[in-house]
């Protein structure tokens, strides 16, 4: 449960929060409607600490992990696009890369008995942890989501920097679906998307077993993930609890 309290926010003489205070509870799925520059992007940066309020506090609880994904600004360089997107599991690959040290070293016949009967523990917990974290699906479910996302196998292997603006947001969307935070927080994530791409986005979402935090024009999208909706108007915001289609008809 994460509590919004008594939140204000303003931007010169413009105030875009309130006072305003609500809960957000575990696997709500959120979608935050309204026009451009209601505070819709503000309260997504301040939920995932990249901006503060003026007042008023936000609680989270201790071991909340968060995932943001801002409209624009991302860039990704260095690596493959397969190798970027594989640090989503960086827990499960410094694994690996343990376990392939440990196997190099038992094949190293200098090594003393009691060494050896060590390595050989720490081998077997480690492989026992690395199955139960679907570690040895790790490949098949980053390609599943790239190809879900637009991505050939041909750009596995290409550098991730020779992308475009909006295939760098797709790198980054990938990502965020294979790491799984408790809390997603998905900023106009339909942007540079292609029909395809974006049906993938809305059976990944709708799989999602966490909390969401949707802002996006894509009006079916938010209908078919969305079951609580927050309404930036004129009044403040208004929370209702349905979907978008529903909140459509009683306003119209």
């Amino acid at each position: 449960m994460i509590q919004l309290s008594d939140l204000t926010k303003s931007f010169g003489d413009r105030v875009l929060l309130d006072h305003f205070t609500w809960q957000i509870g575990d696997g709500d799925r959120v979608g935050l409607c309204g026009p451009n520059g209601a505070g819709k992007t503000t309260l997504l940066k301040m939920l995932g600490g990249f901006d503060e309020p003026d007042s008023g506090a936000i609680v989270k609880p201790a071991l909340l992990t968060i995932g943001y994904l801002p409209q624009d600004g991302l860039t990704h360089s260095g690596r493959t696009v397969f190798e970027e997107v594989s640090t989503a599991f960086q827990p499960l690959l410094d694994m690996q890369r343990e376990m392939e040290e440990i196997e190099h070293r038992l094949g190293d016949s200098t090594v003393p008995q009691t060494e050896h009967d060590a390595m050989l523990v720490r081998y077997s917990e480690l492989q026992d942890r690395f199955r139960l974290a679907e570690g040895y699906s790790m490949d098949l479910r980053i390609a599943s989501v790239l190809r879900g996302l637009g991505f050939t196998p041909e750009d596995h292997g290409r550098p991730a920097e020779t992308f475009s603006g909006g295939w760098q947001m797709r790198i980054a969307l990938a990502k965020l679906l294979l790491g799984r935070p408790n809390l997603l927080l998905l900023d106009e994530p339909t942007n540079h998307l292609d029909l395809e791409a974006i049906n993938a986005l809305n059976i990944a979402l709708q799989r999602y077993e966490g909390t969401v935090l949707l802002v996006t024009h894509d009006h079916d999208l938010i209908d078919e993930v969305a079951t609580r909706l927050w309404n930036f108007g004129p009044g403040g915001i208004e929370d209702f609890q349905g979907p978008y289609s529903e909140w459509k008809g009683k306003h119209n």
